[in-house]
C-alpha cells in the first residue's frame, strides 16, 4: 500500500520549492527493486505538517488529564469502588504497552498517516463512549457492575488503538528531523501533549456541574475535527517498507535497554500522582465530590502548566543537552513529590504538582530522543513504539502500587516514588549518561 498524499491539491502541493530526488535503492533488496522517486518536504512544509500533526497530540492530552480529572470523584458518585477505578486504568496501560510496540511497526509498512488516523479516530470513539456510560451509571440508568464493565471495554478500546497516534506521530518527527535537533523537535512533540493536558483539566472543571458526557463530548468532537483535519491536510512524503524487511526490535536491544528501562522507572514517576491526586485532595483536604473535581482540574493545570513550560521554555531556549535534561529530570521530580508528601493544604499540594511537571517536562523529549538516536531512519517507527510502550509501563505499575500503599495512609505512595527518583537519580548518573557518551564518542569517530 502507497503511503504517498493523493486526492486534490493542498496548500503544500502548490508550494514550488519542492524537490525531486532520484530513485533510492533499498540495500536490503539488492537488485530486486528501486524504490520511485518521491518530493522531499520544504522547511515550510514541515512546518505546515508538524502543526497539523501535533493537533493529535494536543487531543490524546486532553483526553487523559480530564478522564483522570472526572473519573475518580464519578466513580465515588456512581458507587464504584477505589480498587476498580485502578484495575480500569490498569489494563488499558496493558493493552497500550502492548500493542505500541506493532502499531509504530505497522507505522513503517503502512506509512505514517493511516496510523496516526486509526489512532485519533478510535480515541474520539472511546472518549464519547466513557462519557455516556458514566452519565447512564451516575444516573441509575445502568447498574454499578454493567457499568464498570463497559468503562473496563472501552478503556482497553482506547489502551489498544489509541496508543497508534503517538508512536507514528513520534517516527514523523524523527523521519523529517536530523540527529541534532532531535530533542527540541520532541520536546514540542511533547509541548503539545502537555497543551492538551493543560486545557482538559480546564474543560473539565468548566463543565463539572454538567455532569461528564457534555465534558467528554466535547473533547470527542475536537477529536473527530482534527480526524479531519489530518486525513485532509497532513502530508504523507515516507514509502512504506517491504513488510518482511520491517525492523523488529525487541526491549532487550542492547542499544536500547538502558534507556528504556530508565522511560519504565520515569513513567512511574509521572503516573503515580495522576492516579491518586484526586483521592488525596478528597482525603486529605474533606472535599466533597464536585468540589474535589474543580480543585483536582486546577491542580492538574498547575503540574500541566509546569511541563509546558519546561518543554517550551527551559529547552528551546537555553538548548540544554539531553544527557543534563536526563540527570535533572527525576531529582526534581523527588522534590516535587516530597513536597506533596508534606502538603496539608492545596497551595503546597499544588507547588509540588508544579516542581513535578518541571521535571517531567525535561524528562519526556531527553528520553524519547534518546531512543530515537540510538537507533538507524529505517527502525524509528519501531523504536517510537518501544519508548512509548516503556513509559507506559508505568500505568500498570502505578496504579497496583499506589492504591496499595494509599491504605496504609495518602501519604505513603509519594514517600515511596521519593525514594524511586532518588534511585532514578543514580541510575541516570552511572548507567544512562556513560550510555551516551559512548554513544557520541563512537558517532564522533564514524563522522
Amino acid at each position: 500500500m502507497s503511503s504517498e498524499h493523493q486526492g486534490r491539491p493542498t496548500p503544500l502541493d502548490e508550494t514550488p520549492a519542492t524537490v525531486v530526488v532520484p530513485p533510492v535503492v533499498d540495500p536490503r533488496l539488492g537488485d530486486k527493486a528501486t524504490l520511485p522517486p518521491h518530493p522531499q518536504t520544504t522547511q515550510q512544509q514541515r512546518r505546515f505538517a508538524f502543526g497539523i500533526l501535533l493537533l493529535s497530540i494536543v487531543c490524546l492530552g486532553l483526553g487523559q488529564t480530564i478522564l483522570f480529572a472526572i473519573l475518580p470523584p464519578m466513580a465515588r458518585a456512581i458507587g464504584i469502588a477505589d480498587g476498580w477505578v485502578g484495575v480500569i486504568f490498569t489494563f488499558s496501560a496493558l493493552m497500550w504497552v502492548l500493542t505500541s510496540p506493532f502499531w509504530g511497526q505497522r507505522s513503517d509498512v503502512w506509512g505514517r498517516k493511516p496510523v496516526i488516523l486509526l489512532g485519533v479516530g478510535m480515541f474520539a470513539a472511546s472518549i464519547t463512549g466513557l462519557g455516556i456510560v458514566m452519565q447512564l451509571g451516575a444516573d441509575g440508568i445502568l447498574g454499578v457492575p454493567l457499568t464498570i464493565f463497559l468503562l473496563f471495554v472501552l478503556r482497553s478500546l482506547h489502551g489498544g488503538f489509541a496508543s497508534a497516534s503517538p508512536a507514528a506521530s513520534q517516527a514523523y518527527v524523527a523521519d523529517r528531523t536530523a540527529p541534532e535537533e532531535r530533542t527540541s523537535s520532541l520536546a514540542g512533540f511533547a509541548a503539545a501533549f502537555g497543551l492538551g493536558a493543560t486545557l482538559g483539566p480546564g474543560i473539565g472543571s468548566a463543565t463539572a456541574q454538567y455532569g461528564p458526557l457534555v465534558s467528554l463530548l466535547i473533547v470527542g468532537g475536537i477529536g473527530v475535527v482534527v480526524f479531519g483535519l489530518i486525513w485532509r491536510y497532513l502530508p504523507e512524503r515516507s514509502r512504506p517498507m517491504i513488510k518482511e524487511n520491517t525492523p523488529k526490535l525487541r526491549f532487550t536491544d542492547p542499544r536500547l535497554r538502558t534507556a528504556l528501562l530508565y522511560g519504565t522507572g520515569g513513567g512511574v514517576l509521572m503516573v503515580v500522582p495522576i492516579q491518586i491526586i484526586g483521592f488525596y485532595l478528597i482525603d486529605t483536604l474533606a472535599l466533597p465530590e464536585v468540589a474535589a473535581s474543580q480543585l483536582l482540574g486546577v491542580a492538574f493545570m498547575v503540574h500541566s502548566l509546569a511541563t509546558l513550560f519546561s518543554q517550551l521554555v527551559i529547552i528551546q531556549r537555553f538548548e540544554i543537552p539531553r544527557i543534563i535534561l536526563l540527570q535533572l529530570a527525576p531529582p526534581m521530580i523527588m522534590v516535587g513529590h516530597l513536597i506533596i508528601a508534606m502538603g496539608q493544604n492545596f497551595g503546597t499540594i499544588a507547588f509540588g504538582l508544579m516542581i513535578t511537571g518541571l521535571g517531567v517536562g525535561l524528562f519526556m523529549p531527553a528520553y524519547t530522543a534518546s531512543v530515537s538516536l540510538s537507533v538507524r531512519p529505517d527502525e524509528q517507527g519501531a523504536a517510537a513504539g518501544l519508548a512509548n510502550s516503556a513509559s507506559a509501563i508505568g500505568f500498570i505499575i502505578a496504579p497496583v502500587m499506589a492504591f496499595t500503599l494509599y491504605t496504609l495512609s495518602p501519604q505513603t505512595p509519594f514517600w515511596v516514588t521519593t525514594g524511586i527518583a532518588g534511585l532514578l537519580s543514580l541510575y541516570a548518573r552511572y548507567r544512562l549518561r556513560p550510555k551516551i557518551l559512548a554513544e557520541q564518542v563512537a558517532s564522533a569517530q564514524q563522522g
